[in-house]
């Protein structure tokens, strides 16, 4: 039996692990989302009743310890596998190269903020939530979901310039997995900067690092792929950066 809590779980990849994790009964399945009721109305809606959904956001810290407090009545005090998938990206800044944002500064510094928020800070409240709970298992697996639009060469290859503020707070990520898993490596728990695949846009359909890339691959295989990627995870991989294939393609 593995016990799993999915942060960010109403919707798109974060819901998908709800759906695959919960096809096994042994697992213990628990997902976190700003507004539970709409998520539980939709696993009853698909027959899905093994699966524990709570109050969880990651842009409020309180939530976040007051969630990992029922987790541990759920599970008996451990937890397995944290999985931190929300995030912010806004349509806004999407295709808005660095430059551009000259005269722009205000929409610059907002949205740097609410990326930074979510996918940084709101990365940090999760694992410092649920680190004593990963402390007592024998798994100790935490994720945060990352991107590979974070990968320096990735970008520079595809000439991609645009999402800024979502970029920049991606690779914090990425550096934030190495920290923990520094600080924490004489307990044993394994962290890990892992991506979904990559979203096709207007500016990567064209990649020129992969010319076989026929677009998005779907949310099946995306979160079939990432637990593959978990379950073979071991200590010599804590603070890694790795794509759903467990490498760095990111196509």
């Amino acid at each position: 039996m593995a016990s799993y809590v999915i942060v960010g779980a109403s919707r798109g990849i974060g819901y998908k692990y709800l759906q695959i994790l919960s096809a096994n009964p042994d697992n213990i399945v628990i997902g976190l989302a700003r507004n539970p009721v709409p998520v539980q109305e939709k696993l009853r809606g698909e027959g899905i009743s093994n699966v524990h959904v709570l109050q969880g956001d990651l842009t409020d810290n309180a939530s976040l310890v007051a969630a990992a407090k029922e987790v541990s009545q759920i599970t008996g005090g451990s937890l397995d596998h944290l999985i931190v998938n929300g995030a912010y990206l806004s349509d806004s800044t999407q295709f808005i190269s660095p430059s551009e944002f000259k005269g722009k500064e205000d929409l610059l510094v907002s949205e740097l903020n609410s990326s930074m928020a979510a996918n940084v800070v709101g990365a940090i409240y999760s694992i410092n939530a649920f680190i004593d709970l990963s402390k007592k298992s024998e798994i100790k697996k935490i994720i945060i979901i990352s991107s590979g639009a974070a990968d320096l060469d990735l970008i520079a290859a595809g000439s991609w310039t645009g999402a800024v503020p979502y970029c920049i707070s991606k690779a914090a990520v990425n550096l934030l997995a190495v920290k923990y898993a520094v600080e924490f490596k004489t307990d044993g728990i394994i962290f890990l900067a892992l991506s979904p695949g990559l979203v096709a846009t207007e500016q990567n359909n064209n990649l020129e690092t992969n010319p076989t890339f026929k677009g998005p691959i779907s949310m099946e295989e995306s979160v079939t792929s990432m637990l593959e990627v978990i379950q073979k995870l071991t200590i010599k991989e804590s603070g890694s950066f790795l794509s759903h294939h467990g490498d760095k393609n990111w196509l």
